[in-house]
């Protein structure tokens, strides 16, 4: 299991290749766009392992309901 540092190294590192990747690329007459979309999960799923793993931070949800008839 890796530490809370660990994770926010390898979300760093990532988010670094990930600013740099290009979606599209031009080479004379010839065009290749690549799909970034697995970069971004893999970033996600870092964010949330950390958010996880640091303990410190808790997301509150807050549930209203309202209704016009007797509940």
């Amino acid at each position: 299991m890796a530490t809370v540092s660990e994770l926010q190294v390898r979300r760093d590192n990532l988010l670094e290749r990930l600013e740099s990747l290009q979606t599209r690329v031009s080479h004379g007459d010839k065009t290749v766009q690549y799909d970034l979309s697995q970069a971004r999960e893999a970033l996600d799923l870092l964010d949330r392992e950390i958010a996880r793993n640091g303990g410190n931070r808790r997301v509150a949800r807050h549930l209203r309901v309202r209704s016009n008839k007797d509940l």
